[in-house]
């Protein structure tokens, strides 16, 4: 039977949800410079943020 390291696959599972709690933190952040940027409503720069969640995470999968 084969032994299979398990320490390389733990390692990118955490790194990869660190990324994404990392990329949220900083979206948040910019949404008011995207209000003010893009002259755009507050509900359009959150829905903005959303959409790019969702499309990371299906990237990441």
């Amino acid at each position: 039977m084969n032994k299979i390291n398990k320490g390389p696959l733990l390692f990118i599972m955490i790194l990869g949800a660190f990324i994404a709690v990392l990329n949220q933190t900083i979206m948040s952040v910019a949404i008011p410079e995207l209000i003010t940027d893009f002259n755009i409503a507050a509900t359009t720069a959150q829905w903005l943020t959303t959409g790019y969640m969702l499309v990371n995470g299906v990237f990441i999968l």
